[in-house]
């Protein structure tokens, strides 16, 4: 009998620490989809983190500056070059901005005069609201615009997290890595820790070929429109870029406000528009890319689509832009984790090494 309140006492403390692992589980189901939103933000900090460390660590390895200064010089450079490009190009810009908003009702006006013409066309349009159908759902327009107000504000704030995660991150790696290689046995540390270098080489390499095409893409898309005389072509090249970095299905969004655009003036040219994007797509596909994944990281097409279509459709844009450095994150765990040390297949090649693990 002496032992029933000590049993009485550990019974209650079991029975509440039930009670608030359950009440945590009921949180985190009722607000799943905001969890893993900011999962994806906190994972975009760290491919910040990632890009500032390899470029820090680059300066510092050339230039025998100490890594935090190196550090320090990078993000104010950074700063400076985003700021210097708004204040030389911003007016520029922002006047084609604004010859593309005036350029784009009338491009589907004449793509609605299109449709009209055929029977396909009318179908389609028979679907779409007219402008008395949505004056009378004004409760609608106006929770839409609520709507489109607060997703802006939304991403502000979570580009100014990740900016700040990737700051951090990037200004102390060892210290985080060493803390989540704490969390598993001492006989596996070392391994955590050989991971989560491996994965960071290759989410290096990813971005490094990522950027590369961006540039490529850019540059060839204002080429081509300049050639066919479509209007805009600096703004419509950069926002092609912008959009290349999200492989495969990028180029296909930055062809949409190009062919807008193209259609105001003819539909021939907008024609040459698909042909442009189509030729700065081949050109990416079968020879830029190629020849930046023999020294950056080779995924297989198909598989990257599925995953792209996948985060796009469970998390929206955000997963979509993300779904490629999370797929190679992945990849690289299960070699290393579950295809090396679990089935003991030590020749396998890590994604985003050139060499061979040794046997």
């Amino acid at each position: 009998m002496s032992g029933t309140p000590v049993d009485n006492g550990l019974f209650v403390r079991r029975v509440l620490l039930i009670a608030l692992v359950a009440t945590l589980v009921i949180i985190v189901l009722l607000n799943l989809q905001r969890v893993v939103h900011y999962l994806l933000v906190v994972f975009a900090g760290v491919l910040l983190a990632v890009f500032l460390d390899g470029i820090a660590t680059f300066l510092s390895q050339r230039t025998r500056l100490p890594r935090a200064l190196a550090l320090g010089l990078v993000v104010v450079a950074l700063f400076a070059l985003v700021a210097g490009s708004i204040w030389v190009a911003g007016p520029s810009v922002a006047d084609q901005l604004a010859g593309l908003t005036e350029r784009v009702p009338g491009a589907v006006e004449t793509a609605r005069e299109g449709l009209e013409g055929t029977e396909w066309g009318r179908e389609i349009l028979g679907q779409i609201p007219d402008f008395e159908t949505l004056v009378a759902h004004w409760a609608d327009v106006a929770r839409f615009i609520r709507l489109a107000v607060t997703s802006t504000f939304n991403a502000i704030v979570d580009a100014i997290i990740i900016l700040f995660i990737g700051i951090y991150l990037a200004a102390m790696p060892d210290l985080y890595q060493d803390g989540l290689a704490r969390l598993f046995p001492l006989r596996r540390r070392g391994r955590i820790r050989e991971v989560l270098e491996s994965v960071g080489n290759a989410l290096r390499w990813w971005l490094l070929g990522r950027f590369a095409s961006m540039v490529v893409v850019g540059v060839l898309t204002w080429l081509g429109l300049w050639l066919v005389g479509v209007p805009l072509a600096p703004t419509l090249a950069l926002i092609a870029a912008l959009l290349a970095f999200i492989p495969f299905m990028g180029p296909v969004l930055g062809a949409i406000p190009a062919c807008l655009v193209a259609l105001v003036e003819s539909p021939l040219k907008a024609l040459w528009v698909i042909v442009v994007f189509a030729a700065v797509q081949l050109l990416e596909t079968y020879l830029i890319t190629p020849l930046i994944q023999q020294r950056a990281v080779r995924i297989a097409p198909a598989l990257l689509i599925s995953i792209q279509i996948l985060m796009a459709v469970l998390f929206g844009g955000l997963g979509m832009l993300l779904a490629t450095p999370i797929a190679v994150t992945a990849i690289v765990m299960i070699q290393m984790l579950y295809v090396q040390d679990s089935l003991g297949d030590r020749d396998l090649p890590v994604l985003g090494r050139r060499e061979k693990p040794a046997s």
